[in-house]
């Protein structure tokens, strides 16, 4: 559903009207190099250089160049991440194709899905793993915002990588890889304001620590908005950002090699809840408009971590590993009206709180011709989750109050091994695999409350759940160096999401129904070019992922003649997905580059039965929720020397999403139309490069999307989370 902005004939002639500048555009570019060259010493952005830079990462645990990389890896570094803006992960959607998070909003739950599978319920197991400088962030929650001016870049790796990262990363991972300190002196701030009273403070400090080894850095990050939705109730502006953040590191790096990094970070976000309480069905409805009378929609988390990572050589090329991490977060309050009419209609306040502690052993090893890399991990959580609901249907049905709680600790043990050996000059064999074991124990409650909201019936109580699961997941592969411009590489993985109790729900059918493991097999061929003396870069990879015991998220269903409005996750039969991915970067001039990711993607539900009662009807041949045919991303950067020494930088991006069901069942009323934006942004850097000025404008066509529905007909809620709408920020940044 598309509400206001452009309508599409309108959104096809603004593309087209982009889409005829670009060779303009490029022709200017083109002409523009004969201009003078900046000073010696001006930064590397505005120096020509006639071929692209090799992209590192470290997607299999360890440096390696991406065009070499047996995997399909979209890569975010430092530069890309300001120009975007990308700030959440959200963000990553349209950016990295094939990446979907349904809630656009960072202080909400988050479930990022990549090739058509991992979007779930936040409270669970995920399928795609965040990893914070290899420490895991279990579940949904406090995983969205990453605005800390020390990140170098983020890794998104597409299929499974249960070899190397563990459980629960059958669709993937996202990598986010923050700067170790160095001793050289580093010290920059920004400020930047913009529309909807946007104001954003940024602040990175580096350098070395007295004479010895020791050097350390701290991030600073503050971001905040009035909002970009209305109460017309109230004629307050709602759906505001108030986030800080920081990071702290100290590194003591010894001549022998010995390398020991802590690092500590926190946040506090008190954005406020009316994120998808935007009305459609009530008769003054309007894109970003809420009528809510019952709450300001407060929120609160506080959270943050501890890291400690020690690497030492221990000779013959093997080094020892060592990455431990405790991560926390405290969601108190958290009170949101659903419906977002002026009757209040589906009131909830819920407390979220987890703490986790991870410990990483590892050994890698660079012998001659054979890499490896073998480990243990351990990964365990605490969660704590208490939710109050509100339903006050039209009359003459009753109102309803309930209260859930849920208490479940989850211990994740893995032993893991990776080798690489390069049987010839031109041939490599790649074998892997990972014993896991996860036990989980915990309980759930449900009460019937009054309107006070206050106990007066306890509808079950399930304490002493648990369940455990087991396995093996294995990882083959093969890579030809075809020549030293092509490289093609071959692979087969087994990836499994644990499964689990869902948290408190009204059915108690449901709280204590115990799911098995989601298991995938994927395929994938791929292709890396570097072609034209490296000035254009393809890489193409075609997947098939098989998934047995699918995990699905069903909503509003009934189980055993009770309505339970909250997700539910139920293994659900087989399913399958399958497409390609295609990146594709070039150097069209010495200071001009264009690039293009693309993801073609199809999905299938082959099996499906409830096991918790019958199903609404049969869903085979349906489609797999949030899996978009067609994602892509279109960039255009070109940088421009002046006469004086000083420099212009021009960016444009266009990103695509075509229509995707947002459930099961393919309801078309929720399904989700094509978004498609365009991002324009420029800055000026002084002779110096000691300050630069920026504008950067997002959704330049003014775009109004749901997406995000949630419809309870019961208590007559129909209620949408919308894009943003077109935003502008002028920025200011000095290097000390």
């Amino acid at each position: 559903m598309v509400h206001g902005g452009l309508g599409r004939s309108e959104c096809g002639g603004s593309l087209t009207w982009v889409a005829g500048l670009l060779p303009g555009v490029l022709a200017l570019a083109a002409t523009a190099q004969d201009a003078p060259l900046p000073p010696e010493g001006a930064a590397s952005s505005a120096v020509a250089t006639s071929a692209l830079r090799p992209v590192i990462v470290t997607a299999q645990r360890r440096q390696s160049v991406l065009g070499k990389t047996p995997l399909s890896v979209g890569v975010l570094d430092q530069h890309a991440i300001d120009v975007n803006g990308t700030a959440q992960l959200s963000d990553l959607v349209g950016t990295v194709p094939g990446v979907t998070v349904p809630n656009g909003f960072s202080n909400q739950p988050q479930a990022v899905g990549i090739r058509g599978m991992g979007v779930s319920v936040p409270a669970m197991s995920q399928a795609v793993g965040i990893y914070l400088d290899d420490v895991p962030l279990v579940r949904g929650y406090a995983t969205a915002l990453w605005d800390l001016p020390d990140i170098a870049r983020i890794e998104v790796l597409r299929g499974p990588q249960g070899t190397l990262y563990g459980q629960n990363s059958t669709a993937g991972a996202v990598r986010v890889i923050s700067l170790d300190p160095t001793r050289s002196a580093v010290a920059w701030g920004s400020v930047g304001f913009g529309n909807y009273r946007n104001a954003e403070l940024h602040a990175y400090v580096n350098g070395p620590i007295g004479d010895g080894p020791l050097s350390g850095s701290f991030a600073l990050s503050s971001r905040a908005n009035n909002g970009f939705g209305l109460n017309e109730s109230t004629g307050e502006r709602v759906n505001k950002l108030d986030a800080t953040q920081f990071r702290a590191k100290l590194r003591l790096a010894q001549p022998s090699g010995t390398d020991v990094v802590l690092a500590v970070d926190g946040l506090l976000d008190r954005s406020d809840a009316n994120t998808g309480n935007f009305p459609l069905n009530d008769p003054h409805s309007s894109p970003r408009v809420t009528f809510v009378t019952a709450t300001t929609g407060p929120f609160k988390r506080v959270a943050g971590g501890l890291q400690l990572k020690a690497r030492h050589p221990l000779g013959d090329g093997i080094d020892l590993l060592s990455i431990t991490g405790y991560r926390a977060y405290r969601d108190d309050p958290t009170i949101a009206d659903i419906g977002g009419k002026a009757v209040l209609r589906y009131l909830l306040s819920q407390t979220v709180e987890q703490k986790a502690f991870s410990q990483e052993i590892q050994l890698q090893a660079k012998q001659d011709r054979l890499e490896w890399t073998t480990g243990l991990m351990l990964v365990s959580d605490r969660f704590d989750f208490d939710r109050i609901v509100d339903q006050i249907p039209p009359l003459p049905r009753p109102r309803l109050d309930t209260e859930g709680q849920t208490h479940l600790e989850t211990t994740d043990v893995g032993l893991y091994g990776q080798a690489h050996y390069q049987w010839t000059d031109e041939f490599g064999l790649t074998a892997g695999l990972r014993g896991y074991r996860t036990k989980q124990t915990g309980g759930n409650q449900f009460w019937k409350l009054d309107a006070f909201q206050q106990r007066t019936q306890e509808v079950y109580n399930a304490t002493g759940l648990t369940t455990s699961s087991q396995g093996l997941l294995p990882r083959l592969g093969v890579d030809w160096q075809r020549n030293g411009d092509h490289f093609l590489y071959a692979s087969f993985a087994m990836g499994q999401k644990f499964g689990g109790f869902n948290r408190a729900t009204a059915s108690e059918i449901a709280s204590t129904y115990a799911a098995r493991p989601e298991k995938v097999s994927t395929w994938e061929l791929g292709s890396k070019w570097r072609l034209a003396d490296g000035r254009l870069t393809a890489d193409v990879a075609v997947f098939l992922n098989r998934y047995g015991e699918y995990l699905a998220s069903l909503q509003n269903t009934v189980i055993n003649g009770v309505h339970v409005p909250d997700q539910v996750l139920v293994n659900a039969g087989r399913a399958k997905t399958y497409g390609v991915d295609v990146d594709l970067a070039a150097k069209v001039a010495a200071r001009t580059e264009v690039a293009l990711a693309l993801e073609l993607l199809r999905s299938r539900i082959e099996e499906f039965a409830n096991p918790t009662g019958a199903a609404l009807s049969n869903y085979v041949g349906n489609e797999l929720p949030y899996a978009s045919h067609v994602s892509l991303s279109a960039r255009f950067g070109h940088v421009q020397p002046l006469a004086d020494g000083s420099s212009l930088e021009f960016n444009a991006t266009l990103q695509h999403l075509s229509k995707q069901y947002a459930d099961v069942q393919n309801t078309a009323a929720i399904a989700i139309e094509p978004q498609t934006y365009v991002n324009l942004g420029t800055s000026w850097t002084s002779p110096e490069r000691s300050w630069t000025f920026s504008v950067r404008l997002r959704n330049v066509t003014n775009r109004t999307y749901v997406v995000l529905r949630t419809m309870i007909p019961s208590v007559d809620v129909d209620a949408a989370n919308f894009n943003a709408p077109r935003t502008w920020l002028a920025t200011l940044r000095h290097d000390f």
